[in-house]
């Protein structure tokens, strides 16, 4: 669960670096040794946040959100945060000059772009315009440490201005075929105002006297490696390239790139890093294949991860089959916990893997006990393979779908309904999506008579009442929902006027922040379903819940009391008994009348306020939350205010474990404050309970009965659990 994608970065000082991710920002003094998260107090719709910039002591960031508030301004090293307010136009991307900030922004009355600059972030001056009558669909601002030069990526053209006004264009010349920009990160400067460019498989060097780029890796870096990254810090490049045979080379040119030096990158089993950031003069953070952190005090000869890494990673589609909880990362493939969260390891027995070393998992679901994952084997083929586990995710078989079905592209699970599994792809032909199910858990699949959609489907409900929604887009919330008759034979319209362009069904996210399915769930005992709903009537929207009463088909509003006035739902889950989860980005609550009242079910303190709960799965009284940028947490609702934790196995160290006697226990954060520590069996007993203010620490076993046992540790906001055996 360690680490998470360095979208963005800067620092404050020289033992103050600042980093964005999609699962906050935090925060390192010691060049990323350890980290410090400081969402807590910023945007309260989300964690994620994709650029963070400084103008003298005053941080900036900005987040994804689509509201107009969604730059923040920090005065104390982002122990607070301010949203920024504008009047008549919305920030899509900041930057800077020296001294000033810079947005560019979007007038949704109007339809025109333009930069604008200001010196506190409340006043803003008008400056150049970038586009008239909504003609853009692209437009991000770059600058780098040598920062004379604001830079804007609009519509795959390059533009950069030195004063805000004049806009001079970056030429294509030398580029060749490859000479278009897209927004992502082809483009880094260093210090000095250089700029670079990867493209068709070359790094390039800007001339801006001549306007022209010039080719600076070929008879450097071998003619058959990939460039598969570069990062650009203050004066020094990074390559990471990769052969045919999946061999890896990493590179480092310290003098603009007329040399390129192979590293050995000692301490990694594969030298693929990107997203590099320089914090001293050798000292470097960046990401290894799988978004941990890795930092070097030596130029980037010699690299190393820690336990005491920050969590901004996805989980959301946590699922549990029998008393394991499992979830696909990333190149990581499946991620597995028989024991509640308490360890996880590698569940991806028998699953392909790219190189030995990645495991691409794109989704994971179950029927009944069987559980069911989409691979792709090949990160550079379209080929999708569907996977089977009947041991709880131990192990994994191939169970290939058949002909005619097999030749689409784009598999997904479309829903699943009693023992019955849907899977949408796109029919490479007709180019539309083909829906197609299997009741016999793979063994054989069928097509409803019904024609292809240019839409893929999506379907929750009961056997009495399968719901289906067709997804037009992979961004917008549903304005239709139907009732598939026969498991898809026909479809009945159940929207009776309701929902439209402004009053939508909210549907959840994915891992690449795309949306997926609806965001309700069923209550088949009693006949009815509850839906979060969008209602943008009147501005940004606010979120409500819809019954649908599957006996009358009759629709009404739920008045729901005791949930936030602004409240934004992530995840609605009905747990039995009449009891139902909302998931919020403020907290979990819980109803037990059917979604009328709500109470929170822990205290608000240790949310993490913006996070995007995508799944909720039960476990006796403990309710496990994958996110979509922040691990999982787990509430345990047998309290009548339960406890929220973010499950961590990260740092904490005990040994000898097994052990005869006593414990050597090692935390990886304690502040010279005093933590709480105790002791459990198996069934939940407490069998010793104790306070220390000392790191590290003994702990005595020796009146313990042999067995095994779990020690829970809390310290600075966290929950640290380890499994103990004695012997």
């Amino acid at each position: 669960m360690l680490g998470g994608e360095i979208e963005d970065y800067t620092l404050l000082s020289s033992t103050s670096v600042f980093v964005a991710t999609n699962g906050g920002i935090f925060k390192t003094a010691d060049e990323g040794q350890t980290w410090t998260n400081i969402t807590q107090n910023f945007d309260p719709n989300t964690v994620s946040c994709d650029q963070i910039l400084k103008i003298g002591t005053a941080l900036y960031a900005k987040t994804n959100s689509s509201t107009s508030q969604n730059v923040y301004k920090s005065t104390d090293e982002g122990g607070t945060w301010t949203p920024l307010t504008f009047s008549s136009w919305t920030p899509l991307s900041i930057g800077k000059l020296p001294g000033t900030l810079f947005a560019a922004g979007a007038d949704y009355s109007s339809g025109e772009g333009r930069l604008y600059s200001s010196t506190d972030g409340n006043s803003w001056t008008p400056k150049a315009v970038l586009w008239t009558n909504w003609e853009v669909w692209e437009c991000k601002l770059f600058f780098f440490q040598g920062y004379s030069r604001l830079y804007i990526v609009l519509n795959e053209k390059l533009f950069y201005t030195s004063d805000g006004n004049t806009l001079l264009p970056v030429s294509t010349t030398g580029l060749g075929s490859g000479g278009f920009f897209d927004g992502d990160n082809e483009v880094d400067g260093d210090a000095a105002g250089n700029l670079f460019f990867l493209g068709d498989n070359l790094l390039f060097k800007y001339d801006f006297t001549l306007d022209t780029w010039s080719d600076i890796s070929s008879g450097k870096i071998p003619g058959n490696y990939s460039l598969m990254s570069f990062s650009v810090t203050d004066n020094v490049i990074f390559v990471c390239a990769m052969s045919e045979t999946l061999g890896m080379k990493f590179y480092r040119s310290t003098d603009q790139g007329t040399i390129f030096t192979e590293l050995t990158a000692t301490g990694l089993s594969l030298p693929m890093i990107g997203n590099i950031i320089q914090v001293s003069a050798n000292g470097f953070i960046g990401n290894w294949l799988d978004d941990q952190i890795l930092v070097s005090s030596d130029g980037g000869t010699t690299w190393s991860s820690n336990a005491t890494q920050y969590n901004a990673t996805y989980a959301g589609n946590l699922t549990r089959s029998g008393n394991s909880l499992l979830f696909s990362r990333e190149i990581n493939g499946l991620i597995l916990s028989a024991n509640e969260g308490m360890n996880w390891s590698a569940g991806n027995n028998g699953i392909p893997g790219f190189g030995g070393i990645a495991y691409f998992v794109n989704e994971i679901t179950q029927v009944k006990d069987t559980l069911f994952s989409f691979v792709q084997s090949d990160p550079f083929s379209n080929a999708i393979h569907l996977y089977k586990s009947t041991d709880y995710g131990t192990s994994w078989t191939s169970k290939p779908i058949p002909a005619p079905y097999d030749k689409g592209e784009e598999y997904s699970f479309a829903g699943i309904c009693g023992s019955r599994l849907f899977v949408n792809y796109l029919d490479t032909v007709s180019f539309q999506y083909v829906l197609i199910n299997s009741s016999n858990n793979g063994s054989s699949w069928a097509k409803p008579a019904i024609q292809n959609t240019n839409w893929r489907i999506y379907l929750k409900g009961p056997e009495t009442c399968l719901f289906a929604f067709f997804g037009n887009d992979n961004w917008d919330d549903f304005d239709n929902v139907y009732r598939a008759n026969s498991f898809g034979m026909s479809f009945s319209d159940l929207n009776t006027g309701i929902f439209n362009g402004s009053f939508l069904i909210k549907r959840v996210l994915s891992g690449n922040w795309d949306k997926g399915g609806p965001m309700m769930d069923f209550d088949a005992a009693n006949n009815k379903a509850i839906f979060a709903v969008r209602d943008r009537m009147m501005g940004n929207g606010i979120d409500k819940l819809y019954l649908y009463n599957i006996t009358s088909g009759m629709w009404s509003e739920i008045n729901a009391t005791g949930l936030p006035v602004d409240y934004l739902a992530n995840c609605l889950k009905y747990i039995g008994n009449n009891i139902w989860l909302l998931a919020t980005n403020t907290g979990l609550y819980k109803s037990t009348n059917g979604g009328v009242d709500w109470t929170i079910t822990h205290n608000a303190g240790e949310w993490q306020r913006g996070i995007v709960v995508n799944s909720i799965q039960m476990i006796g009284d403990k309710a496990f939350l994958g996110t979509i940028s922040n691990g999982v947490w787990i509430v345990d609702l047998s309290l009548s205010t339960g406890t929220t934790e973010q499950i961590k196995d990260d740092g904490l160290q005990i040994f000898p474990n097994p052990t005869s006697g006593s414990v050597r226990v090692i935390l990886p954060e304690m502040n010279n404050k005093t933590v709480n520590i105790s002791l459990y069996s198996l069934d939940g007993r407490e069998i010793i309970k104790k306070a220390v203010n000392e790191n590290p620490f003994q702990m005595d076993l020796n009146n313990v009965p042999s067995g095994s046992y779990f020690m829970v540790i809390k310290s600075n906001n966290h929950i640290y659990r380890k499994g103990i055996i004695r012997k």
